[in-house]
C-alpha cells in the first residue's frame, strides 16, 4: 500500500508539479533551517533561537540513529518503476523521514511562536509546513507515507518535552547545551555518515559559540531595520563562503557527493562546526564592534 501511494502521486507528475514540490521540499532542509535559526538569533530573540536550534539539532540525531536501526532503502531504490530525478536523489535511508520531521519541528516551533505572540498567521504557515513538506518527499519518491507521519510525529512528541527541558535549565541552559558536546562526540563512533557528522558539527559550534556570546559578549540584537537588513545579508554571506570556502579548501575525495569515506565525514564536522561558532558568537561580535545599532 505504502508503495501504491507513491505511485499514485507520481502519476500527476508534470513540469509544474516538479518545480512546485522540488522547491517546497527544500523547507525540510538543513539550509532553510539555518536560515530561520540566525533570523531569530541575530534579530530578534538569542535564547529562544537557542531553544529552536536544540530541538532540531536533538531531533535529527534521533532521527539519523532510527535510519541507521531501520535501514529502509527509499521507495525510487527499492521499486524500478518509482521515478527520480538526479537532483532530487538523497543519501541515507528512507524511515522515518528526516525531511517530514524537520518539517514537523518548524511547524511546532510556529505554533509555539503564534501562541506566545498571540499571532495566528505564524500557525497557518506551519500548517502550510507540515501538510506539504511530507507531501512533496513521497511525490519525489523519496519516502513512503508511513516514513513521512512518523517522522512528523515524531517532531510533535520530541518538539513539547525538549522545548520543556530547555526551560527547566533555567539561565544555565549554555553550560547544559555545552555539555552535551562530549556525547555528540562520542556518538560519532558509532554512526559514521554525513548526517550525523553535519549534525555534531553544527550542534558543537553553537553550542560553544553560545556559551561564549552569552558570557563575554552579551550582543543586544536590537536594532534599525535597516541594520537588521544589514545584518542577515552579511552574516548569511559569511555562512556560505564557510560552507562553501570550505569544501574546496579542505581536501576531500574525488567520490566525496556519491560514495563519501570517513575524511570526508570529518570535513563536513568542521565545515559545520565553523559554521555554527560563526552563527552564534563570529557574527554578534562583528555586528557590536564593526556595524553597531545606530
Amino acid at each position: 500500500m505504502d508503495l501504491n501511494i507513491v505511485r499514485g502521486l507520481q502519476s500527476l507528475r508534470n513540469p509544474l508539479f516538479d518545480w512546485l514540490f522540488y522547491l517546497i521540499t527544500q523547507i525540510g532542509d538543513q539550509y532553510v533551517f539555518i536560515f530561520i535559526a540566525v533570523i531569530i538569533y541575530w534579530t530578534i530573540n538569542k535564547k529562544f533561537a537557542h531553544k529552536f536550534v536544540f530541538t532540531f539539532m536533538i531531533s535529527a540525531i534521533v532521527n539519523t540513529g532510527l535510519k541507521e536501526i531501520f535501514k529502509r532503502p527509499r521507495p525510487y531504490i527499492a521499486s524500478p518503476d518509482v521515478e527520480t530525478l538526479p537532483s532530487w536523489e538523497t543519501h541515507g535511508y528512507s524511515f522515518p523521514s528526516g525531511h517530514s520531521q524537520a518539517a514537523g519541528v518548524l511547524g511546532y516551533t510556529a505554533y509555539h511562536a503564534s501562541k506566545k505572540l498571540h499571532k495566528p498567521w505564524i500557525w497557518y504557515i506551519g500548517i502550510f509546513i507540515l501538510i506539504f513538506v511530507p507531501l512533496s518527499r513521497i511525490y519525489l519518491g523519496q519516502h513512503y507515507l508511513s516514513d513521512v507521519i512518523v517522522g512528523a510525529a515524531l517532531a510533535f512528541f520530541l518538539s513539547p518535552l525538549i522545548f520543556k527541558l530547555v526551560d527547566k535549565m533555567g539561565d544555565q541552559e549554555d553550560i547544559y547545551t555545552l555539555m552535551l558536546v562530549p556525547f555528540f562526540l562520542l556518538a560519532l563512533f558509532f554512526v559514521q555518515n554525513e548526517t550525523m557528522f553535519v549534525a555534531a558539527g553544527g550542534f558543537s559550534g553553537f553550542a560553544l559559540g553560545y556559551y561564549l556570546e552569552k558570557k563575554h559578549l552579551k550582543y543586544d540584537v536590537t536594532a534599525k531595520p535597516l541594520i537588521q537588513v544589514v545584518k542577515v545579508v552579511l552574516g548569511i554571506a559569511v555562512v556560505f563562503l564557510i560552507r562553501l570556502g570550505l569544501k574546496v579548501i579542505l581536501p576531500y575525495s574525488d567520490q566525496a557527493d556519491t560514495d563519501p569515506v570517513l575524511w570526508d565525514f570529518i570535513f563536513d564536522f568542521i565545515r559545520y562546526f565553523a559554521i555554527g561558532l560563526w552563527a552564534a558568537y563570529g557574527a554578534p561580535w562583528v555586528f557590536k564592534h564593526v556595524i553597531k545599532n545606530r
